[in-house]
């Protein structure tokens, strides 16, 4: 349906319709849309908070951080970077919901969970990626879908320390959390 893989989340709707009125057979294992479509309209959303944009040049270092399937976690609790140099990192998703990376500012985790949790409320939470527009959020990645995954380009910062990371989906940041050691 895509000529490239999606790297905003894609909002799916359901179609119950049966017989000649759906819009094509699929074997159900596969693909679980059944109906016709007429006037639709494709919206994808976008992080629009406005976290640091990706730096650009040499990549210093790569790390791939995985979701643990159906343990709300990642599969890494540290992470270690020297101040100042540029990482990539690749975010995979194997678990059934959806999940993002936020790189939040020292000793800002439960400031920024906080209002990623108010987020849940805001009928604009889901637009926003659940990533709070504070001056905490260092880098974000959007909400990555099932299966999915996503590639973040970050400028370490220059101050050594530990600075928090966490999927800020609602509820989600208190067990499934880490720390970007920055070492000099």
């Amino acid at each position: 349906m895509f000529a490239k893989e999606l790297v905003a989340p894609l909002r799916v709707g359901v179609d119950n319709l049966k017989g000649d009125q759906r819009l094509s057979d699929y074997p159900d294992s596969l693909f679980l849309l059944r109906g016709n479509l007429a006037s639709g309209k494709l919206e994808t959303l976008k992080s629009s908070n406005g976290p640091a944009p990706a730096p650009t040049g040499t990549i210093d270092k790569t790390i791939v951080l995985k979701v643990l399937k159906d343990v709300m976690k990642f599969d890494k609790q540290l992470l270690t970077a020297k101040a100042g140099t540029t990482i990539q990192l690749i975010v995979q998703n194997p678990d059934f919901m959806q999940h993002n990376f936020v790189l939040i500012k020292i000793k800002s985790l439960e400031k920024v969970g906080a209002d990623a949790d108010k987020l849940a409320q805001d009928p604009n939470g889901a637009k926003l990626q659940y990533v709070p527009k504070v001056p905490e959020v260092l880098y974000a990645t959007p909400l990555i879908n099932p299966a999915g995954k996503f590639t973040l380009t970050i400028k370490v910062p220059a101050t050594p320390g530990d600075y928090p990371y966490a999927c800020t989906f609602p509820g989600h940041w208190r067990i499934m959390n880490g720390i970007l050691r920055v070492t000099k």
